[in-house]
């Protein structure tokens, strides 16, 4: 038995075909009326299955063309379409011969029943006449013909019309939605890029543009500028990678700019696909991190510093005290030395060394801010003026010196002696880097830091800034070395020939001052270091500074003195004794409670370290000013400030000196404490 199936949906046949074979039948297969035509009239099939609406011929103009021939009229024709609006195209498909009109879809169980049935009904009524008169009635075919056909091109009309309407509505809609892309991906702050499936560009937002320096048009269609020839096997990898798991998130990595530099990115990329699920290439979502890993690298700076401070904070107050005692003594040695003693240039040069050692003690404490600052508007000219005679001598004569001061005077907030300390360790640092010889450079500008500044350099804050640039021609640095200048105890030199505290005592002072500090370096192109500092309002009226005589005048005055170092309070009882005043010692605070309880009268000043056994010195002077309120204090210490502040409960506004305690120094403020009126 051989079938003849006409349908122009191929899936369709595929599906029916399958059914027919199943039952036994050999199946022949044609796309629309005309090919099914021609088919049947060569092969000559027990059954015809047409689907009624097809090209070039449709079901009905098919099956009207078979049942005009003699050889083909005879075959069983059924129609199988999806096409059906009514009794009428059954009604035409009867009159023209079909022996039924079966509607899909059906389940092929169901089809194969409903056809059985079918041909059951054609077989018992073969050889019966086939209606010719209705055939031949061409005006009433054409009418029903034509109706039918009217009718299914005025549904498709309408249809096509929804279609039409409903994909213009999508299309305004992915218009919509891909102007809103396009605008958020134009407006981005990160850059997004996309690749094609052979690792060409194709698309580059104006974030990528900024971040890496190429245009869109010189990238597009070429190869990712950004991987360096030494990354590629490193950018196969993670492309591997993303095609596996679709994407990666977080990555940071370093890409490349146009300029050939590179800088560290953090990346997220996920492959693209189309709608059937092919891939279509990939996108990368990037942040430059070169801001972020500024202030990593700041942190970790301010870390180092810390940690370096409270290791010279652990040491200060015990160190200060020693050198109190050796400085203390080494200056009554030198009052009772005569200037013709052979002995007086080695106790100066005991008090030098021991003032280096203090110095170099206060500056440790920068690192964390931890030193008691002595803060004022400061002349940063006249600062330049008083260390320049001594920065001649510290670089050397095959080294010139030139101050660039030009202008008004400009006022920092700041304790000069850090600052005159700061300058020094950098001209050491200049000196040490050319070591035959050269030009350095100090200079003085103001400068107003904005938004762009603050953004580009990872640091700052906006407004009026005090810069002092300091620039040698020596030797210059590369990046590696630039990135560990500041940190504590990193150097170049030789062993035995530097510390590597010079620029991490910089670099506390600077921060200290509420600055900022960045170096300029390149091998062969000496080093420049910039140093930004707030300007403050110059102060209404300079006061003149006294010569100081040879030592401040004494006094007749009773001293408490409490401390609870044995030798240095020794040293400043002899020193204030020496110079007229009656002192009285107490080893701690609860001792000097009770000697001012029985000396109350006579006392006009308490000399008190903040920090002692029993009762600190705050709680001791509280404890006296109850008993009475008008007495005068002086406190020392050789603390850091946050001890003092902490354990010590020191009070701004009270009176302070700073161990290690010069005899003038100490003799000076005791008599102005004395003098001060309330």
């Amino acid at each position: 038995m051989k079938a003849l199936i006409v349908d122009d949906n191929i899936p369709d046949r595929k599906i029916l075909r399958a059914n027919l074979e199943h039952h036994g039948y050999e199946v022949m297969e044609a796309e629309d009326g005309q090919a099914g035509l021609e088919q049947a009239r060569r092969q000559k099939p027990d059954l015809i299955i047409s689907d009624a609406l097809m090209p070039k011929m449709d079901g009905f103009q098919f099956l009207r063309a078979v049942k005009k021939e003699d050889p083909l009229k005879s075959i069983p024709f059924v129609f199988y379409s999806a096409v059906y609006i009514g009794f009428r195209e059954a009604e035409l498909a009867i009159t023209l011969g079909a022996e039924a009109f079966i509607i899909k879809p059906k389940d092929p169980e169901e089809f194969w029943v409903e056809l059985c049935g079918v041909l059951d009904d054609y077989h018992r009524q073969k050889g019966k006449p086939l209606a010719p008169k209705l055939i031949e009635q061409e005006e009433e075919y054409l009418t029903k013909y034509s109706h039918i056909v009217a009718t299914k091109l005025e549904e498709t009309v309408q249809k096509l019309t929804r279609e039409i309407e409903e994909r213009k509505k999508a299309e305004a809609t992915l218009w919509k939605t891909t102007c809103r892309l396009e605008s958020l991906v134009k407006a981005s702050p990160l850059a997004i890029i996309s690749l094609d499936t052979q690792g060409m560009i194709a698309s580059w937002n104006e974030a990528a543009e900024r971040m890496f320096g190429w245009e869109a048009e010189e990238v597009i269609g070429k190869p990712n500028p950004l991987i360096a020839p030494e990354k590629q096997d490193e950018y196969r990898a993670l492309h591997e990678q993303m095609r596996k798991k679709e994407y990666l998130p977080m990555l940071e990595v370093v890409r490349r700019k146009k300029d050939g530099s590179n800088i560290t990115v953090s990346l997220n990329a996920a492959i693209l696909r189309n709608e059937d699920g092919t891939v279509s290439g990939s996108m990368a979502i990037i942040m430059d991190m070169t801001d972020l890993k500024k202030l990593e690298d700041q942190l970790r700076q301010a870390q180092k510093m810390e940690a370096i401070g409270q290791l010279a904070g652990g040491v200060a107050h015990d160190f200060n005290n020693i050198l109190s005692a050796i400085i203390g003594y080494g200056h009554l040695l030198l009052m009772k030395t005569r200037e013709d003693d052979p002995q007086k240039h080695t106790v100066e040069h005991i008090l030098e060394a021991a003032d280096r050692a203090a110095r170099l003690t206060h500056s440790l404490l920068a690192f964390s801010r931890k030193q008691v600052m002595v803060l004022a508007p400061a002349n940063l000219h006249e600062i330049i003026k008083k260390v320049q005679q001594f920065l001649i001598r510290l670089i050397g004569e095959d080294i010139k010196l030139d101050t660039k001061c030009i202008g008004e005077p400009v006022f920092v907030l700041a304790d000069s002696g850090q600052i005159e300390q700061l300058l020094m360790n950098l001209a050491t640092n200049a000196r040490d880097a050319m070591p035959t010889g050269g030009s350095l450079t100090i200079g003085i500008e103001t400068i107003q830091l904005d938004e762009e500044f603050t953004r580009t350099h990872g640091y700052g804050s906006p407004g009026m800034y005090a810069m002092i640039w300091v620039s040698d021609s020596g030797v210059g640095m590369d990046e590696k070395t630039r990135e560990k200048i500041f940190d504590p105890f990193f150097t170049t030199k030789e062993e035995g020939k530097g510390t590597g505290l010079g620029l991490a005592i910089v670099y506390g002072i600077v921060k200290q001052h509420n600055g900022y500090i960045n170096v300029y370096s390149e091998p062969g192109k000496g080093t420049t270091f910039k140093i930004y500092l707030p300007i403050v309002k110059a102060p209404k009226g300079e006061k003149s500074i006294e010569a100081p005589s040879a030592y401040p005048a004494g006094g007749a005055e009773t001293i408490l003195v409490a401390e609870d170092d044995a030798a240095l309070r020794k040293l400043t009882s002899v020193v204030l004794s020496s110079f007229g005043y009656t002192v009285i010692e107490a080893e701690d605070g609860e001792d000097a409670v009770n000697k001012f309880r029985e000396n109350k009268d006579a006392i006009r000043l308490l000399l008190f370290d903040i920090i002692m056994p029993k009762k600190n010195g705050r709680e001791a002077y509280e404890e006296i000013r109850k008993i009475r309120p008008d007495v005068k204090v002086l406190f020392a210490s050789g603390y850091t400030s946050d001890v003092m502040w902490q354990r010590g409960g020191f009070t701004e506004g009270w009176e302070f000196i700073l161990k290690p305690i010069v005899p003038k120094v100490l003799l000076k403020k005791v008599r102005e404490v004395l003098d001060k009126k309330g």
